[in-house]
């Protein structure tokens, strides 16, 4: 009798085990469990156990998925369009960070030209820093941004791997 019960508890932990998501840090630990919400920064992982974690999108090295997610999926699409969407703009808020610097630089030029011709021996100085400013941004490289690369790159791997992106 009893080795019968631990027969059937042995089947279930094997089906559950089975039909259970991966979780792949980058620092090669696995974690077991399913997906269960996505934000801009982190993943919702719930554990066989039953408890939920946050892991960011940064430490997430893949997702495995154990059932065909395009079949059941984990997350709404309408969680992770919004999701993928502010990723998407704090990246390109990143990269476009350098434009600040460019558009400040000709702000004090066109201060200094003013204040110059307004009769303040000051113009010429601003209008020295404005140049400086926006030549540093212009010559400057566009800003690497691999915090915010990996999250819109595990974001579209969930969106890839749930059928929402072709």
């Amino acid at each position: 009798m009893i080795r019968r019960w631990m027969w059937a508890v042995l089947a279930v932990l094997v089906g559950v085990t089975a039909c259970a998501d991966t979780l792949h840090l980058k620092t090669g630990q696995k974690v077991s469990g399913e997906l269960c919400g996505v934000t801009a920064d982190s993943v919702a992982w719930c554990t066989v156990g039953g408890l939920q974690a946050k892991f960011p999108l940064a430490d997430v090295a893949r997702i495995e998925f154990g059932v065909d997610p395009t079949v059941v999926p984990r997350v709404s699409e309408a969680e992770w369009r919004k999701a993928i969407g502010r990723a998407q703009r704090e990246l390109v808020s990143c990269r476009s960070a350098r434009y600040g610097l460019i558009l400040g630089g000709l702000a004090f030029v066109g201060g200094g030209y003013w204040l110059g011709i307004q009769g303040y021996e000051a113009g010429n100085f601003i209008i020295a820093l404005g140049a400086v400013a926006a030549g540093l941004g212009v010559i400057a490289p566009n800003p690497r941004c691999p915090v915010q690369e990996e999250r819109v790159k595990n974001l579209t791997r969930i969106g890839l791997d749930h059928g929402w992106l072709y």
